[in-house]
């Protein structure tokens, strides 16, 4: 089983070309391409239809997707198992948005080792876009973001509700003109600057989770963050809120694969609910 293959075969058929998954698996095109050739002859099918514009999975290629993420999730397991002391029966890999392990999961995680002393953990954190993927692919089995995609085999519940509201570093009115675009999922993006008729004067872009907040109050311009991630700042004053502008619903939530144990998955979600309870 050529685990280095799979995961080449995976990345290509997430971003639809063979340079984008060169890319992800730091590799070259040139080796990606020879990777996915001996795929090809060991499965004996083609796997991809390739053109100018990038890669397509051939029918073939669609079938072996569901095999390609097990096999690989299984590699990662056992490498992960195999190096675990005795005491521990189960491992989880967990993922959180960026903006959320400062704020709560850092916490929480020290606290569910302590809860749940027979459970190893591989913990990571990443932009929602990036948790999806690795959800999908496997390489992690629950996550919590604001962000998810729902799919079928992905299963999803609300972990709490929150608001993105227009935040400001600075005592001065004329918001717009110093507007920063925080990044908080495209969709959202869009929605944001279709209402209001934005158009960012700074020229900037943010995609620093709750770093962002720190951007604002040092540099005295306003975006768009998280509620509860900035509370403590608006309740010291280091930022406020810029009135008469609306709010976005941005609920966050655990995601987790369906074939992760049903008693593991809810020993893990009842213990984060627990400790935003707690908070």
């Amino acid at each position: 089983m050529d685990i280095t293959s799979f995961r080449t075969f995976l990345a290509a058929a997430s971003t639809g070309s063979f340079s984008g998954a060169a890319k992800r698996v730091n590799a070259s095109p040139s080796s990606v391409t020879e990777r996915i050739k001996q795929l090809e002859h060991r499965l004996g099918a083609k796997l991809f239809e390739r053109d100018k514009r990038g890669c397509r999975l051939t029918a073939a290629g669609r079938k072996f997707i569901a095999p390609a993420r097990q096999s690989v999730r299984a590699w990662e397991i056992a490498q992960h198992d195999v190096s675990l002391p005795e005491e521990f029966t189960h491992s989880v890999a967990f993922g959180g948005q960026y903006a959320l392990w400062r704020k709560m999961l850092t916490k929480w995680l020290f606290e569910a080792r302590t809860a749940l002393p027979h459970l190893a953990f591989r913990a990571s954190a990443g932009a929602s876009a990036r948790l999806n993927r690795d959800l999908v692919d496997g390489f992690l089995d629950m996550a919590v973001l604001y962000d998810p995609v729902f799919r079928q085999d992905i299963s999803s519940e609300k972990l709490f509700d929150d608001k993105l509201v227009l935040v400001s570093g600075s005592s001065d009115d004329s918001w717009r003109e110093h507007y920063v675009r925080i990044e908080w999922g495209q969709s959202l993006g869009v929605e944001i600057a279709s209402r209001l008729n934005i158009t960012p004067a700074a020229g900037l872009v943010l995609d620093l989770g709750n770093q962002s907040a720190r951007w604002l109050i040092d540099h005295k311009m306003c975006g768009f963050m998280p509620k509860r991630l900035v509370q403590s700042n608006l309740d010291s004053g280091a930022l406020r809120l810029v009135a008469d502008v609306p709010d976005f619903d941005y609920p966050a939530y655990i995601c987790w694969r369906r074939d992760l144990s049903s008693d593991l998955a809810a020993d893990l979600i009842h213990s984060l609910k627990a400790n935003l309870e707690s908070e």
